[in-house]
């Protein structure tokens, strides 16, 4: 066969394949309204994952970027609390303490910085204005491990740790929420039962999931100590940097064998404290997301099925409708391949184009839902993403369930016999 032979019958392949595509176009669009009830069941399915698995993706790479602006030499401690059955029972028999901090500072040569961390929930007030905000007490360590940048003043010193001195440093929403001007260091504010003076005021951070880094005012730990009681400073989260991120693994072995020792714990007994690594919370993270989306899959899955059943339905009503139009088609010339493809590839055609609409609405749902979440949860909630590869999956399994549901329908389209089909009324 000459190469013009082959060219000739190329494009000859693709120009039949297009005109069956304008021909599709022409009878989907010849009745929009039975087109559009048809593929509703694609519409919902596309809508559905994209709406929820754009906000999952939305939240994950917002933690995602939180933890890598911490660093991969970063890690978390906090205690055991599924040791227990109960969160009362494990409050009450758990330990993690400035001591612990103090201990693991002092003897792993591998830890560059520790910060303990003391959270509570407290009112504020100033001239009047009442509010309430996330209290965190900490020490001068927690400034350079979280690389906090400063819009007016300083951080914590280790002399107002030392000596419990009542000063604070407050997030960018305080401002706001006492009407606090950005020249308010010197200024003394009501924090729970204690007047703390404003010594600094951190730049505007922005913040994750439900919750606003903003909203927050640190303290010297040795003063939250002081304010909410021995019970609170029992359960504080240490916040660790070491050295080297590349000798992580033994700097937690090593940390571990601090805390053992510190808690009287003897061989075999586990640790009744948690580590948490960047890598090991990030892959929870992608775990939930993961677990999340599969689970989403499964029930548009469902959905795209029931979908496909309209398609299949409405192409077998299509191909009755249309008897003797395939008759007249094969009667000039068409083969039995060309009508099977015209039916399959206008069943492919809708269902593609109920997954465009569905991919449209899903994103208009999901922007929707962030905003509403922005205005009842929280300010800070991650905007929707949407990755590539959710906009190709949610089209591919359209069309895939547009062929698969509109393979019989056109099988029987092309099956007619074209004198029967001619003599059909």
């Amino acid at each position: 066969m000459s190469a013009a032979t082959r060219k000739e019958q190329l494009f000859g392949f693709w120009g039949s394949v297009a005109e069956l595509f304008r021909i599709a176009l022409r009878a989907i669009m010849g009745s929009k309204m039975r087109s559009f009830l048809t593929t509703l069941g694609i519409i919902i399915g596309v809508l559905a994952v994209v709406a929820v698995v754009s906000i999952l993706q939305g939240v994950f790479q917002s933690f995602l970027g939180q933890f890598e602006a911490l660093g991969a030499n970063t890690l978390f401690i906090r205690p055991n609390y599924e040791l227990f059955a109960s969160r009362s029972e494990a409050v009450r028999r758990l330990k993690l303490t400035y001591n612990d901090a103090l201990s693991v500072a002092q003897q792993v040569p591998a830890v560059k910085a520790i910060a303990p961390l003391l959270f509570r929930t407290d009112a504020i007030a100033y001239h009047g204005r009442h509010d309430t905000t996330t209290v965190v007490g900490t020490t001068e360590a927690y400034g350079p491990i979280s690389d906090l940048n400063m819009e007016a003043g300083r951080f914590l010193s280790p002399m107002e740790v030392a000596a419990r001195r009542k000063v604070c440093v407050l997030g960018h929403d305080i401002l706001n929420k006492l009407a606090l001007s950005d020249q308010c260091l010197g200024t003394e504010l009501q924090i729970g039962r204690g007047t703390y003076t404003v010594i600094g005021v951190v730049e505007k951070q922005g913040g994750a999931f439900g919750e606003s880094d903003d909203d927050r005012i640190y303290i010297p730990l040795t003063a939250a100590i002081e304010q909410y009681g021995t019970d609170a400073a029992q359960q504080l989260i240490l916040l660790v940097q070491v050295r080297d991120a590349t000798h992580m693994d033994s700097a937690v072995e090593r940390i571990s064998d601090v805390l053992r020792r510190q808690h009287g714990l003897k061989f075999g007994q586990p640790d009744d404290f948690r580590t948490f690594t960047q890598e090991e919370v990030l892959k929870q993270i992608k775990t939930f997301t993961n677990v999340s989306t599969l689970i989403v899959a499964a029930i548009v899955g469902i959905t795209l099925v029931v979908g496909g059943i309209g398609i299949m339905n409405i192409m077998l009503v299509s191909v009755t409708e249309r008897t003797r139009e395939i008759g007249i088609r094969m009667a000039v010339g068409a083969k039995r391949i060309h009508v099977l493809y015209q039916f399959l590839i206008e069943s492919v055609t809708l269902s593609t184009l109920g997954g465009v609409i569905g991919l449209g609405a899903g994103w208009g749902v999901s922007l929707l839902t962030v905003w509403i979440l922005r205005k009842t949860v929280s300010p800070t909630f991650p905007p929707a993403y949407v990755p590539v590869w959710v906009v190709l999956l949610s089209l591919g399994f359209a069309a895939l369930t547009g062929a698969v549901f509109g393979v019989y329908p056109a099988v029987k389209a092309s099956r007619l016999d074209p004198i029967e089909a001619l003599r059909y009324e």
